[in-house]
């Protein structure tokens, strides 16, 4: 933190400086009246104390304050979430624990982004969220918020997308949306962190047809990371792949539940979704992220090797730390209160001595 000593009137300076120049006259004036009087005693000390609370008075009104520049806060991080809900993400092959009272106790890929997303949330208690769901097409689904409910509201109402609404999709549908929200953040608040989390099995189903798309529109990954502060892309599934169930919107349905598997379009059998870490590594690299590969498993990195952010090196790229003043008069109010005591003490003293030297003439 850098401070220096600044003055923040608390009114115009005009007025400051006016009653500033009424308090000198009067205290004048008063000075005047004593001279060549006797006053009574403790007269003179009385006209230091109002002095002093006189000048206290207008240096609290001046305002003096500190200026600061502080290291950014917590609050000033806002994360964007792109989160994967395909067909794929219900794929049978977590190895983490499923949820309790399900009817199928097998754990999917949607339960390990459930579990991450959770610990990112605890993680930034204080930071706004947004998050944009990736399924056939991409929507932001929750505008950047400070409402944490919300996020875990979002989160564990969490389901895979309807099977017969499934056209394919690849992460590439989300670049425009995710590109454009953090472009608009930049500008709107370019001190602000920005932390990006992907949460994806990497498979792409549609062709190439959003990349095609995302390319011949100017929307690219690489383009994206100088203003992605941290973040990770966060891999689920495994090499060997699972079996997804079909997911028609009622609770009989979809994972943990022994709804039918989605058919493969060619052979009819049960299809198997296998993560593909290649593409997710890639993008990692692209936008300057480390790539983690979630199973559920006891090889698993902790959640605090995603989550752990050190703020200091985060600005370390040259940007402006966020600035503030601070007012600084508790010093000054703690001597004017002292003051104040000392003058209401004296008056009670002066309102007894005035009773005693009147009682005998009332009683006479």
């Amino acid at each position: 933190m850098e401070a220096g000593m600044t003055l923040r009137p608390m009114l115009p300076m005009v007025l400051v400086i006016l009653m500033a120049l009424a308090m000198v006259a009067l205290l004048g004036l008063a000075r005047w009246r004593m001279r060549g009087l006797e006053a009574e005693p403790g007269a003179r000390a009385a006209w230091w104390r109002r002095a002093g609370m006189a000048a206290l008075v207008i240096a609290i009104i001046a305002g003096p304050s500190v200026r600061a520049s502080e290291a950014i806060t917590v609050s000033n991080v806002e994360i964007y979430m792109l989160v994967d809900r395909t067909g794929s993400m219900a794929a049978e092959d977590w190895a983490g624990d499923p949820p309790e009272g399900v009817e199928n106790p097998t754990a999917t890929r949607l339960d390990g982004v459930r579990a991450d997303m959770a610990s990112i949330r605890q993680a930034f208690p204080s930071a706004r969220y947004s998050i944009i769901a990736l399924d056939s097409a991409a929507a932001v689904e929750l505008p950047l918020t400070t409402d944490v409910d919300a996020v875990d509201s979002w989160v564990g109402s969490l389901t895979q997308e309807i099977t017969a609404r499934s056209s394919g999709s690849s992460l590439e549908t989300a670049l425009p949306q995710l590109s454009q929200l953090l472009a608009q953040s930049h500008e709107a608040n370019p001190q602000n962190i920005r932390l990006v989390y992907i949460l994806s099995d990497g498979e792409a189903t549609d062709g190439g047809l959003a990349a095609q798309e995302a390319q011949s529109q100017g929307w690219n990954w690489q383009a994206m990371a100088p203003v992605v502060d941290g973040g990770a892309v966060l891999g689920y599934g495994t090499a060997e792949g699972g079996q997804m169930r079909s997911y028609d919107g009622s609770p009989a349905t979809g994972e943990h539940t022994n709804a039918d598997y989605i058919p493969d379009d060619q052979s009819g059998q049960p299809g198997i979704s296998v993560i593909d870490e290649a593409a997710l590594e890639a993008l990692a690299q692209d936008l300057g992220l480390e790539y983690f590969h979630r199973t559920g498993g006891p090889d698993d990195d902790a959640p605090e090797s995603f989550t752990d952010l050190d703020i200091q090196a985060v600005l370390s790229d040259g940007r402006v730390a966020k600035g503030s003043r601070h007012y600084l008069v508790w010093p000054l109010a703690l001597v004017l209160s002292g003051l104040l005591i000392w003058e209401l003490v004296d008056l009670a003293r002066a309102d007894r001595r005035l009773r005693l030297i009147l009682r005998p003439r009332r009683q006479a």
